[in-house]
């Protein structure tokens, strides 16, 4: 009796041991992460411009320690990635979800901020200079403040309005990193009210008179040239048929001028307000933009749970 106890006790300890030696390995794969690590990881992946992994890994993080501190952080940088990726409305949509649970939270002034940025990229003046307008006057944040009008200035130029973005840049505060570049905008600003622009009417009015006169005032002499010619060997054409009595002919070749000497002066006023749009854009590429959105991506250390992950 005692010597099938002791078989049973050998076989039931080789047992064991077979089973913990054969656990042994997966247990050795298995790597504790904690949301430190993990918030870090993306961090760093955004840092070297590795954009759409780095927002997976945020999610990862907020999906694996939903509880941690740093969640909503990790929610407004998925935005800053997808803004990186130029994914505007995505990113819009990010910003508005923050903007929804937490409207007076720490991160609710950059992701309006931010939003307002994603209209401003996609030339979307309005909206963005409602973004910043509410940036400016619902939060008192100075360097956010000074931020929203600093922008809010630049989109004040983008859509001309010279002037108006003048004396935004004059509010800027002293104490403000951006505020030597607003004193140099708020002077140059005023230049965009003197560029030489050219008459878009006029432009038209030329090409009415004699085809090809309209783009030449834009100094378009390439397609002067083209309208010229083009019209003038319709205008013949159509006499020479009258005169030889081909009407039909001479009918379909008018139609056909006209078409053509219409198409000159809308093609006259059309290249003339492009002129005017470049001449616009190179000024305006002409000064410099000193927003650093650098601030609005400055992440916050904090206590972080753990988690065992196995890969």
């Amino acid at each position: 009796m005692g010597g099938i106890r002791t078989r049973i006790s050998i076989w039931f300890f080789l047992s064991a041991g077979l089973v913990f030696f054969s656990v042994l390995p997966a247990l050795s794969n298995q790597i504790v992460l904690t949301s430190d690590d993990q918030f870090d990881f993306a961090s760093d992946l955004m840092n070297k411009g590795e954009y759409s992994q780095a927002a997976w890994e945020f999610k990862r993080f907020i999906h694996f320690f939903p509880e941690d501190p740093k969640v909503p952080k990790a929610r407004y940088l998925v935005g800053i990635c997808q803004f990186r990726e130029r994914r505007y409305e995505a990113a819009r949509e990010t910003f508005s979800r923050i903007l929804s649970f937490e409207p007076r939270g720490p991160l609710a002034t950059q992701a309006l901020f931010m939003t307002g940025e994603t209209f401003y990229e996609q030339g979307l003046l309005t909206e963005a200079g409602s973004c910043f307008e509410q940036v400016v006057e619902a939060y008192p944040h100075p360097e956010v403040r000074n931020a929203g009008l600093y922008r809010l200035g630049w989109t004040r130029m983008r859509a001309a309005r010279w002037r108006e973005a003048s004396q935004i840049f004059g509010l800027v505060e002293e104490e403000s990193v951006l505020h030597s570049s607003s004193l140099a905008l708020e002077e140059e600003s005023l230049k965009g009210e003197t560029l030489p622009y050219k008459s878009p009417a006029w432009a038209g009015v030329l090409a009415g008179v004699l085809p090809g006169l309209g783009h030449a005032y834009v100094s378009r002499f390439k397609d002067a040239t083209v309208a010229f010619l083009l019209n003038g060997v319709f205008i013949w054409a159509a006499i020479e048929a009258f005169d030889q009595d081909l009407e039909v002919l001479g009918g379909i070749l008018t139609f056909l001028e006209i078409g053509w000497y219409t198409g000159n002066i809308y093609s006259a006023i059309n290249v003339t307000h492009k002129h005017n749009r470049k001449l616009r854009t190179d000024f305006l590429e002409s000064l410099e933009d000193r927003l650093d959105l650098h601030f609005f991506t400055a992440k916050k250390k904090s206590v972080g749970l753990a988690l065992s992950l196995r890969f």
